[in-house]
C-alpha cells in the first residue's frame, strides 16, 4: 500500500488511477484480502517448489537420457554377458562403473584402532561413523555430471595407468572429508581386501546424492586397483515396462547373484509418498483459499454501502456503466496481483531454505507453475470482487440519492 501510494503511476488513465487508489483508500480491503488470499496460495507454492524440486532429479520417465535400469554386483566374467544382452535388446549401458571395497587402515599416520580408541565412550565411536564404516569405492579419470570439484586439481586422464612411486591420488566428498578431519594433501592409507592401498588427498567433490547415478565417497585413478577385487554396476534405458521386466528375469535367471533394480518403481514410490504427505497440506492450502474467498466476500459486502455511494457520485458526474466495471476491476485485478506477488516471494524464499538446508539439494523455480498459480488467484479475485459489486453497478443514482 506505501509502494502504491509513493510510485503511484499518475500518467495511467483515470479509470485506472481510480482502481489504484482504491488500494489505500480509507475502510480499503487490501490488508484482509492480500492476507485471507496471499497465505493459501503461499501453502500451494511452497508445496508446489517444495515437490518440483524433490521429484526433478528422480525423475527417470521424461525423456530418453535418464536409465530408468540398474544392475548391481555383476562379477567381472558376467560383465560382457549382461553387456551383450542388453546389445541383443537394442539397448546399450549407459554406465558401467567398477566397485571396489575396502575400509580405512590409517588417517594422516594415526591408525583406525587408535582414532577410535581415544573417542572415549562407545556412543562417540559410534560417531565417528566415517572410520568405521566399509567404503564401496570407485576408479575413473574423468569427472561425472553429478560432482563438483571444490578444492584441489584432478589428475590427467591415464596418468596412473602405468604402475608409479608415491600414494595414489584420490578424490574425495567434501562430507566425508570433513568428517575423517583431512583436505587437499593429507594421506589416507586403505585396507582393500588384506593390501594395503597408500594414497594422498588431491580433490575434494560436492556430490549431487539425490541423482539416481553411481556416487561415491571415494575415487581412485584408473590402474591402482585395476587387479583389486570388484564388481561392476550397469546402468541402461528399456522405454517399455513390459520389456524391461522380461529383461530384468532373463538376466537374473541367467545370473542369480546379479541383482537388478528398476528405477521407474522407485520414482513411482517416491512420488506416492510425497504425494500423500502433500495431500495434508493442499487440503489446508485449499482450505485457506476458500477461507479467503469467503473474506473477500465478506469484505465487498462491508463495503457496499460507501461503494454504493462512490458509484453514485461517479455517475452523476457523468461516469457509465463500463467505466465503473473498469475501476472495479482494476482494484480487484491489483488486489489479486499483490496477494500473488506476496504468496510467491515468501513461499520462493521458504521453499529455497527447505531444500537447501533441509533436503541439501539445489532449488530451482518451476515458472510456468507459479505464472500459472498466480494467475488463478488473480482471477479468483477478480470473480469474485466483480460478482460481489453487481448492486454497485446495478443501483440507479436516483434511487441512491432519495434515501440520502
Amino acid at each position: 500500500m506505501r509502494a502504491v501510494r509513493r510510485f503511484f503511476p499518475r500518467r495511467l488513465p483515470y479509470l485506472w488511477r481510480q482502481g489504484l487508489a482504491n488500494l489505500y483508500r480509507p475502510a480499503n480491503q487490501t490488508r484482509t484480502v492480500v492476507l485471507a488470499l496471499g497465505f493459501g496460495a503461499f501453502l500451494l507454492s511452497t508445496l508446489l517448489l517444495v515437490q518440483h524440486n524433490l521429484l526433478r532429479d528422480l525423475r527417470v520417465d521424461g525423456g530418453t537420457e535418464r536409465p530408468n535400469l540398474v544392475f548391481f554386483d555383476i562379477q567381472p566374467d558376467q560383465r560382457e554377458d549382461v553387456l551383450a544382452r542388453l546389445r541383443a535388446e537394442g539397448c546399450s549401458a549407459r554406465t558401467v562403473v567398477p566397485v571396489v571395497p575396502m575400509r580405512i587402515q590409517s588417517v594422516k599416520g594415526k591408525s583406525v584402532s587408535r582414532v577410535l580408541g581415544e573417542a572415549g565412550t562407545a556412543e562417540a565411536s559410534r560417531e565417528r561413523w566415517a572410520f568405521r564404516r566399509e567404503y564401496r569405492s570407485s576408479h575413473r579419470d574423468t569427472q561425472a555430471p553429478s560432482e563438483r570439484i571444490v578444492a584441489g586439481r584432478p589428475w590427467r586422464e591415464g596418468e596412473w595407468i602405468a604402475p608409479r612411486d608415491g600414494p595414489v591420488p584420490v578424490a574425495l566428498e567434501d562430507g566425508v572429508a570433513r568428517e575423517l578431519g583431512v583436505t587437499v594433501g593429507d594421506e589416507i592409507v586403505w585396507d582393500v581386501q588384506g593390501v594395503p592401498v597408500a594414497s594422498r588427498v588431491a580433490v575434494l567433490r560436492d556430490v549431487d546424492w539425490a541423482r539416481f547415478e553411481p556416487n561415491f565417497f571415494v575415487i581412485f585413478p584408473e590402474g591402482p586397483l585395476d587387479e583389486a577385487p570388484q564388481t561392476f554396476v550397469a546402468l541402461s534405458r528399456i522405454d517399455d515396462a513390459g520389456r524391461r521386466a522380461r529383461f530384468q528375469r532373463a538376466v537374473v535367471e541367467a545370473h542369480p547373484n546379479v541383482s537388478t533394480l528398476d528405477l521407474a518403481q522407485v520414482q513411482q514410490a517416491v512420488e506416492g509418498i510425497l504425494d500423500k504427505v502433500a495431500l495434508a497440506i493442499r487440503f489446508m492450502a485449499l482450505f485457506s483459499l476458500a477461507a479467503g474467498t469467503v473474506v473477500l466476500v465478506g469484505a465487498v459486502a462491508a463495503s457496499r454501502y460507501q461503494r454504493v455511494r462512490e458509484a453514485v457520485l461517479l455517475r452523476t458526474l457523468g461516469a457509465t456503466r463500463p467505466q465503473l466495471l473498469r475501476i472495479l476491476f482494476a482494484e480487484y485485478a491489483s488486489l489479486g496481483l499483490l496477494a500473488a506477488a506476496a504468496a510467491m516471494l515468501l513461499s520462493a524464499a521458504a521453499a529455497w531454505a527447505l531444500v537447501r538446508f533441509a533436503f541439501d539439494s539445489r532449488f530451482a523455480m518451476p515458472l510456468p507453475s507459479l505464472l500459472a498459480l498466480a494467475a488463478a488467484v488473480v482471477a479468483l479475485t477478480i470473480v469474485v470482487g466483480l460478482l460481489g459489486s453487481i448492486e454497485v453497478l446495478r443501483r440507479p443514482p436516483l434511487e441512491v440519492l432519495r434515501s440520502e
